[in-house]
Formats: C-alpha cells, sequence, structure tokens
C-alpha cells in the first residue's frame, strides 16, 4: 500500500526542465491518518475497497463522439479514460512533472526530423484487435482531416513510416522541440485503423465506434443524461479499482452541488468558490489548484478592426475586481496570453483598469454608443454568466451598447467556431502541452484552426512559425517573448484571468488524481475504510 491514497497535483513557484519545455508544479499528497494531536492512543486499521459504481459530474455534456473532434476539457476528460496516447505526463512523488512513453515501448532519434518508435507488444483494442502501428498511421493521418486540435499538435509530421506490425517512425518537416508533449495530448489518442479508414474525412455517426485501448469500454451515452464506461476485462496495464464510471452533466451549479450533498454522484467538478467552505463544513473533501487556463473574451477583429478600440475595450474592464469579487479569489489576473507555468511565458505590462481612458478612446475612435453582440456559454466555466454581465455592465459604462447572448455549451462551441456573427465571445485555453507553440500558434497564428477572431499579424506569424522549427531553447523563448508583446499591443483579446480548479468529493474516497490541466484521473479510485 502506498503511503498515500489521495494525489493532489497543482502549480507552484519549481521550475522544471522537461523534453524542451518548463513547467511549475507542486505535488501535495493527503496524509492517510489525522495530524499526531488528533490521533487516537489506539491505531485504527484501515481497509481500502475497490469501487463498483463511481458517478462524477461535470458542468458540460460531451461536445462529440470522435475523439478527434473533440476540443474541450470536460470531453476529452471522459475519453482519456478510453483512449490512449503514445506518451503520458506523469507525476513523481516530489511533483515533478515528465513525459513517459505510454503505449512506446521504446524511441530513438535517427536524426533532427526522422525519429523511430517500438510499440508494446499485446496490446488490445476493445474490439480484442491488437494494436500496431498501422493504427498509428491511420490515426496521424485521419485526425487533422477531421479535427482542428489533430491539425495542430500533429501539424510537424510530414509522414508516418510503417517498418512492421510494431515500429514505425515519423518524418517530420521541421525539427519540432515539444513533439513528445504534443504526442501525449488526448487529442492524439490511437483508434482502430479500421475506424480512421471508415469515417477518413468525417466524425464517427454512432457510439459503436468509439474504440479504444484504455482501462475502460464506452458502453452508453445518453445526451444530457449520462455517459456510462465499464471497466475493459483485457486492458493490458495495470487493472482498475472503479469497475464502471457515470459522467453525469449538470450545468447548473447550485444543482450540481446538491446532487452531492444527496449522495446522487460522489464526485463534482468546477465547484463554485461560494459553495467551497459549506462543502467543507459538511465534511466532504474540497480541492482547490491553479489551473494552466487562461479566460479571455475573443474579439472579432474584422468586427472591430481598430487596434485603439480594443486596447479600449481591456482599460474598461476591472480584472482585479473579477477575480475578487466575482470568482472570489479562485483565480490571478492574466500577465500574458498563456499560464507563468508554460515555456515561452513573458509578462506582459497589464492594462490597468481606467475607465476615463477607455471611454474617451472610444469616444476619439467614433464608436461612441455602437451596440456589441457578446456570446457567452453557462456553466462551462467559474462564474461564467456572471463574468459577462459584469463586462457588458463594464463596456456600456465607457459608452457602448452590449447584447449578451447565453448558450447552452455544445450549441455555443458550435457556432464560436463556426459562425462570425458576434463581436465578443468568452473563452478558456488551457494549454496542457506547457509549451507555448500549442497556446500560441494554435490561436493566433493567421488561419489557425483556434483563431476564432479572425486576427493576423505578419511579423507574429513569422514568430511563431521560426519558434516551431527553433531547437534552441533560449531562442525559442526569445521569438516567443516578441510575439506575446505585439499579442499584447494588438489585443485580440481581453485578457482576464488565470482560472482555479476546485472539484469536491465525499470523504471517504481516495486516488483521484486532479491535474493542472483539467484531467481528473478517476481510474484507481477506492474507498477508505476504518473498522471499529
Amino acid at each position: 500500500m502506498k503511503s498515500s491514497r489521495l494525489t493532489y497535483i497543482a502549480l507552484v513557484l519549481v521550475a522544471v526542465v522537461i523534453i524542451g519545455m518548463v513547467g511549475y508544479f507542486y505535488f501535495l499528497r493527503a496524509p492517510e491518518a489525522p495530524p499526531k494531536v488528533e490521533t487516537p492512543l489506539k491505531e485504527t486499521p484501515v481497509t481500502f475497497k475497490e469501487i463498483d459504481v463511481l458517478k462524477i459530474s461535470q458542468r458540460a455534456d460531451l461536445s462529440t463522439i470522435d475523439v478527434q473532434v473533440a476540443t474541450d476539457a470536460p470531453t476529452l476528460s471522459v475519453f482519456g479514460h478510453v483512449y490512449e496516447t503514445l506518451f503520458r505526463v506523469k507525476f513523481d512523488e516530489t511533483g515533478t512533472p515528465t513525459f513517459v512513453p505510454h503505449l512506446v515501448e521504446s524511441y530513438t532519434k535517427i536524426n533532427d526530423t526522422l525519429w523511430e518508435f517500438r510499440l508494446k507488444s499485446g496490446v488490445k483494442f476493445h474490439d480484442g484487435k491488437p494494436l500496431t502501428a498501422h493504427d498509428v498511421k491511420a490515426s496521424f493521418e485521419r485526425g487533422p482531416q477531421v479535427g482542428s486540435l489533430p491539425r495542430i499538435l500533429l501539424g510537424f509530421i510530414k509522414e508516418v513510416q510503417v517498418v512492421d506490425n510494431l515500429t514505425f517512425r515519423l518524418v517530420l518537416k521541421y525539427p519540432f522541440g515539444p513533439m513528445i508533449a504534443h504526442l501525449s495530448h488526448p487529442s492524439t489518442a490511437i483508434i482502430p485503423a479500421w475506424v480512421a479508414e471508415r469515417f477518413p474525412n468525417a466524425p464517427i455517426d454512432s457510439t459503436a465506434y468509439i474504440i479504444g485501448t484504455g482501462p475502460y469500454r464506452f458502453v452508453e451515452y445518453k445526451k444530457g443524461e449520462r455517459t456510462v464506461l465499464e471497466v475493459f476485462a483485457d486492458y493490458w496495464g495495470r487493472k482498475p479499482t472503479v469497475k464502471r464510471i457515470e459522467w453525469v452533466p449538470i450545468p447548473d451549479d447550485s444543482t450540481r452541488v446538491s446532487f452531492l450533498e444527496a449522495g446522487t454522484v460522489d464526485i463534482v467538478t468546477h465547484v463554485p468558490p461560494q459553495f467551497v467552505n459549506l462543502l467543507k463544513d459538511k465534511g466532504f473533501q474540497v480541492v482547490q489548484i491553479p489551473s494552466v487556463r487562461v479566460i479571455y473574451i475573443g474579439i472579432n477583429v474584422e468586427r472591430i478592426p481598430d487596434a485603439r478600440v480594443r486596447q479600449a475595450l481591456n482599460l474598461a474592464v476591472d480584472k482585479e475586481a473579477i477575480v475578487k469579487h466575482i470568482l472570489e479569489g479562485a483565480g490571478s489576473v492574466a500577465s500574458a496570453p498563456i499560464h507563468p507555468s508554460v515555456f515561452g511565458y513573458s509578462k506582459q505590462t497589464p492594462y490597468q483598469y481606467d475607465a476615463a481612458k477607455a471611454r474617451e478612446a472610444i469616444r476619439a475612435a467614433g464608436w461612441e454608443g455602437r451596440e456589441l453582440v457578446f456570446i457567452t456559454p453557462q456553466g462551462r466555466y467559474l462564474k461564467d454568466r456572471e463574468i459577462a454581465e459584469a463586462v457588458k455592465a463594464y463596456l456600456e459604462a465607457v459608452g457602448l451598447r452590449v447584447k449578451v447572448e447565453v448558450m447552452e455549451w455544445a450549441a455555443y462551441i458550435s457556432r464560436v467556431t463556426t459562425q462570425k456573427d458576434f463581436d465578443l465571445f468568452l473563452l478558456g485555453w488551457s494549454t496542457v502541452t506547457l509549451d507555448a507553440d500549442y497556446g500560441l500558434y494554435s490561436l493566433f497564428r493567421s488561419g489557425a484552426p483556434f483563431n476564432r477572431m479572425q486576427y493576423s499579424n505578419a511579423e507574429v506569424d513569422r514568430l511563431l512559425d521560426a519558434a516551431r522549427a527553433e531547437s534552441d531553447l533560449a531562442k525559442r523563448a526569445q521569438l516567443y517573448a516578441e510575439a506575446q508583446k505585439l499579442i499584447w499591443q494588438d489585443a485580440p483579446w481581453i485578457f482576464l484571468h488565470y482560472e482555479d480548479i476546485i472539484v469536491a468529493f465525499k470523504p471517504k474516497l481516495v486516488d483521484i488524481e486532479i491535474q493542472p490541466i483539467e484531467r481528473w484521473i478517476l481510474t484507481y479510485a477506492m474507498v477508505r475504510e476504518e473498522s471499529r
């Protein structure tokens, strides 16, 4: 038995360099026994039981049934238990993260643009077929055709060459520093070749095709009600201690918390800060840690082309007040487009709240009295609707009119991706690879899949392209610093804050891993029992 059974992983100020990246992490494990002052004179025997059914409630339902199409953390958290990647993030006892082989047995760098990988033998898909190099090739070729995340994550690959059933090579377009980190992202998960070939250019159309190599099989999906996973008997790795996981989407914060209090669910994510002390007082475990997610309001630069107006929008919003009064301290004001723990982060001079200056700039640009269409999700991020309403009030106070449209998450993400009939939109981005390429190239490169602002700056493009192909860490960091300075000045976002993660669960649950990249690993959870 390990010395502790519950793993919390959070950010701190300890730098680590991993596979060409720098991250900041803290590792805390809850003690199995109370502090000495509370320890009874006679030690109480403790046992740990496996779990038949574990129910977890997230704010959002699945946005898609296709792992290579998914772009949101709630969906990828579910699929992270079904599918697996070539590499994964692992945290040691000190909290130091590393990217380690997972489906890969070994790998070799032949030269700067050619790598050879060998898969583990004996790995099976849920349909009973063995994992082969052909599945990797098919997955990496299909992904960029159907999904925007794989298009970014696998864009450095020129060709996948199959050497034999378990061996393949990646031919790169250029040297790519964060390659291993990209291959750990859940959107690069390996799917069966026959599924990839059946749907080469379109999303899968049935849950029957949700087939991975992970510890759980996908067994049921009822939209708006639940997603059910059951343990895969032939899983190649350590056997799960949870036999069945049920994911219950509940967008309303109060309802979600009440389900935990009533015992209807065992875990709730995205707990609003006003419920933290209440739940602790009732004996529930509550974990609050910083995340790598930045919350921002994207600005449609085609509809608001004047940088002076976009800068004025930043000046008009009091971010400190939002963090203090709406989030109740569950976050920190953003100081760059990416989190400080991400390699390539470069601190910028904040847009200090100045309503008078913002009003003057709005008037000088001829924008006074104009109406802005502002779309926002409800229940996806901490206090998202309340933040949107506060921003509306701030902008109206400097002479603008704002129409807020609140939408359900799946419909919202579809609209923000495919339509451009709005001026402002609230979203978050988590740089889960801990490298600026994923946090900057994906969102600010002209034509990038997640550049929903339609932002374009030729010099930013040049810097981001150069950083992708640069193997020297210091030079990469400098390129990203220059790019962030320009992005900050151009202001295609209202730069808001970095969001905390708050998760609550029943008192006796242990071995739940909560990661700052908004991933909850439930596979080896157990229930702690004390014999009387």
